[in-house]
């Protein structure tokens, strides 16, 4: 199948998901599916219409930074978060922690002493874990925002989690002419709930596919652990287990380290007929995928950069007491073949060398 075929295969796919009211696909082939990286937002009304006065009172914004090093998609969404704000004349405050829900909380928590204005709630932990931290935000006269999860009685910004999925599975099974065995990876079960959602979806689709199996769910460890060993374990073990050619048609990896190690342990085995479907940007998955050096013909994104962007605004804009609906903004999806790595690589790497360079001063 050669990449014009694949690239409508991408757009049937997005076009089912139906991403995004304002039109933001664009032409596929000729743009580039890498322009939606600054694309708008989806919900109930957009993010945009949320207007922030510029002077009177200083804003102070408390801003967890819980990313890891593999976390580079949040980092991003932080540095939105910390650039935004002072840009917006407001005055970011950040604290340092590690990519997990007790980490998170203990940092929000934290922050509410720090006399802000303005509390960033997110991205580990869900809304019933976050609530008792809302309301004592509340009982402080300090607003919420969700940055990738939803928030009790507050705006949240976050990953359109349903339509990844659907565009990830619908490639997949055109890909496949729906017929052959497939299996899933993500982080462990319960450590980060979009990566169950998304699996749970696709297992839902493919179960009406007559001809479409699916293995058992192949947990990959937590953030915090050495996980591109652990997908090259896997993926070792699958291999085994299943030594015919072709026997597994496809891995669907949710996390850009799981991806890679995937890849490492193909060409260790001198196996390529396992295709690898990934989810999520870094610049080890980009270059990889770029010079193809494993079979990763397919990844979804999410522009974290945006998510940031937009929580950001809607916290400056309650912090200054100006009135801000209750809705859940959904980001667009982005969905790249290997041919359009390398450019979506270029935007990748120049985004990570400002983030890190903003966010160092900040423990980031």
């Amino acid at each position: 199948m050669d990449y014009e075929d694949r690239g409508r295969l991408v757009q049937e796919a997005r076009a089912f998901a139906e991403q995004s009211r304002r039109e933001f696909l664009g032409n596929l082939l000729s743009a580039g599916a890498v322009g939606t990286l600054a694309g708008g937002l989806v919900g109930s009304a957009s993010a945009d219409e949320i207007e922030v006065a510029q002077g009177g009172r200083k804003v102070r914004v408390g801003i967890p930074l819980n990313y890891g090093p593999l976390n580079q998609p949040w980092r991003r969404g932080c540095w939105q978060m910390v650039k935004t704000v002072s840009e917006k004349g407001g005055e970011p405050v950040t604290l340092r922690g590690v990519p997990s829900k007790a980490s998170e909380q203990e940092v929000m928590l934290e922050l509410l002493d720090r006399d802000i204005d303005a509390l960033v709630v997110g991205l580990y932990s869900l809304e019933n874990d976050t609530a008792h931290i809302v309301d004592k935000a509340r009982d402080l006269g300090i607003k919420t925002v969700g940055f990738g999860v939803d928030v009790k009685d507050s705006p949240a910004v976050v990953e359109d989690t349903w339509a990844t999925a659907m565009t990830l599975g619908y490639y997949l099974h055109n890909v496949l002419d729906r017929r052959g065995t497939i299996v899933q990876t993500a982080e462990n079960k319960g450590f980060y709930t979009p990566f169950d959602m998304e699996a749970d979806m696709l297992d839902l689709m493919t179960g009406y596919e007559p001809k479409m199996s699916v293995l058992p769910f192949m947990a990959g460890s937590v953030s915090t652990k050495d996980q591109i060993g652990k997908g090259r374990e896997n993926m070792s073990a699958l291999l085994a287990a299943n030594p015919e050619p072709e026997s597994v048609s496809a891995l669907v990896s949710w996390w850009w380290p799981l991806s890679i190690g995937a890849g490492q342990a193909m060409k260790l085995a001198g196996r390529n007929d396992v295709r690898i479907l990934n989810h999520y940007f870094s610049i080890d998955l980009l270059k990889a995928m770029a010079a193809q050096t494993y079979p990763i013909e397919f990844s979804t994104d999410v522009p974290w950069h945006t998510i940031g962007r937009k929580c950001a605004e809607l916290a400056m804009a309650m912090g200054r007491g100006e009135t801000v609906p209750n809705h859940t903004f959904r980001a667009p999806v982005t969905a790249i073949l290997p041919e359009e790595a390398e450019r979506a690589l270029r935007h990748i790497e120049e985004m990570d060398l400002q983030a890190i360079a903003l966010l160092k001063p900040h423990g980031g």
